[in-house]
């Protein structure tokens, strides 16, 4: 009489299959993530981008000292990056904005207050994300509407494309920060080439509708 010998285990074709239906599955997991992030992470940097907007818009618009410090004072020949940290240098921004500094979407690092205490220090490069106006031009390209609007704030060189071939800004007659792509801007009439908008210094403070904003 025979024995019937009974199987323990996988086979090595069933180890197979079930390490691809795993694979199968962590990768339509990890894709709903990383989707999930990166809107989320599109979301933030909108608000952020947003609240430094606002809050520059209400310190120029409320507060004679800051209007006075842009037009004719220390933050007149300021742009960019300079312009901000004057913006903190003069107290017009408070440090809890220190946060709403950088790209959330980027590698910048957010800076502490540190170097507000030491009147020498600067705002560090890899600490600020955003394009910005000169002081003295800041307030006339806040009330640019229609079809003269500019770009008041936007992502500066280095963090121009964290989100593929959109950018963020935020235009001066607009509510809500948010992404344009080259193809957009050359639809409403702007004069920007792909090879530009791959090389935002040949566009940031030169090329409509970016010529009001610095590295």
């Amino acid at each position: 009489m025979s024995s019937r010998v009974s199987r323990t285990g996988f086979t090595l074709v069933e180890l197979m299959v079930v390490i691809a239906i795993l694979g199968l599955l962590a990768s339509v997991l990890a894709t709903s993530v990383v989707s999930k992030m990166k809107h989320a992470t599109h979301e933030l940097d909108k608000k952020t981008l947003q609240d430094l907007y606002n809050h520059l818009q209400m310190s120029a618009a409320m507060d004679q000292k800051a209007k006075a410090m842009m037009v004719r004072g220390s933050l007149a020949e300021k742009r960019g990056r300079e312009f901000f940290e004057g913006c903190f240098k003069e107290k017009l921004f408070d440090t809890d904005m220190l946060g709403k500094m950088i790209s959330h979407a980027g590698n910048d690092v957010a800076p502490d207050s540190h170097w507000l205490d030491d009147p020498n220090a600067t705002l560090p490069d890899f600490s600020c994300s955003w394009a910005a106006p000169q002081g003295n031009e800041c307030l006339i390209l806040m009330t640019r509407r229609g079809s003269s609007r500019r770009v008041v704030l936007c992502a500066n060189s280095r963090n121009w494309l964290n989100f593929d071939d959109e950018v963020i800004v935020m235009w001066s007659d607009a509510d809500t920060a948010s992404y344009i792509t080259t193809e957009e801007c050359v639809a409403w009439g702007y004069d920007i080439s792909k090879e530009q908008w791959l090389n935002p210094a040949e566009l940031l403070g030169q090329v409509k509708p970016f010529d009001g904003v610095w590295d």
